[in-house]
């Protein structure tokens, strides 16, 4: 439910002087998710497939640099990250999609990667199996928290007419779609870098996120391109 600023100044002043329903502070809490997506992470849950005795933690947010690479999500529409393995970087990417998706009503999220696979891991698998990252992360929301969405596999269909889509690599799958927030995952490996960034140009002039995230793979491609200075709305 989106509130509107008097209803959430309404909520706000009944909180503070202890005059609050139990659905009216689901309800502000919510607002505040939608407004901060760092207090939404207080909610959100990852898997860790390495420690099988604790596989389910809360999302790391005593990790400096988890909020800072936040902040840069929310505040960039341009960015290029060069990563090192096991720092969650791709559970933080997978989370901010669920989080733009979930609060931003007709919103198209496309994930790609170079394998089908992978993307559907980061996404979404068929439901009554082992879960992709994002769905896992929405199953694991507290009850009073939970959205009404289709999930198959490789997509999550929100109630609010957002999605999030895996894609394969290739410019050709991301070449003709209009997407509000574009993440390229192991950027570096995928095939035909150049077609890629290309085809997002025009989505990035006009105001869509780009997350371009890999670990790094040489210098002769067009991440490391991208990542040593080449501003993204200028390549070709």
């Amino acid at each position: 439910m989106e509130l509107s600023h008097a209803e959430l100044a309404a909520l706000q002043l009944a909180s503070e002087r202890g005059q609050i329903t139990p659905d009216q502070a689901i309800a502000l809490t919510l607002a505040q998710c939608a407004a901060d997506g760092l207090f939404w992470l207080r909610h959100v849950k990852t898997r860790d497939e390495a420690d099988p005795g604790n596989a389910t933690k809360s999302f790391p947010l005593h990790l400096e640099y988890v909020q800072d690479l936040w902040r840069v999500f929310e505040t960039s529409n341009r960015i290029v990250i060069a990563k090192s393995r096991q720092m969650l970087v791709s559970w933080c990417v997978a989370a901010f999609m669920v989080w733009w998706a979930r609060f931003k009503p007709n919103q198209a999220c496309y994930l790609q990667t170079k394998a089908w696979e992978d993307a559907v891991g980061m996404i979404a698998m068929p439901e009554g199996g082992f879960e992709g990252r994002a769905q896992f992360m929405e199953s694991h929301l507290p009850d009073w928290m939970q959205l009404k969405c289709k999930v198959s596999e490789g997509r999550i269909q929100y109630s609010n007419g957002s999605m999030i889509q895996a894609l394969a690599g290739g410019a050709d799958k991301i070449r003709g779609k209009t997407a509000s927030l574009f993440v390229g995952d192991e950027m570096a490996f995928q095939d035909d870098q150049d077609g890629v960034v290309t085809a997002l140009l025009p989505l990035i002039q006009k105001g869509s996120k780009a997350i371009l995230v890999s670990t790094p793979n040489g210098s002769s491609n067009a991440f490391a391109t991208l990542y040593h200075g080449r501003v993204i709305s200028d390549a070709s």
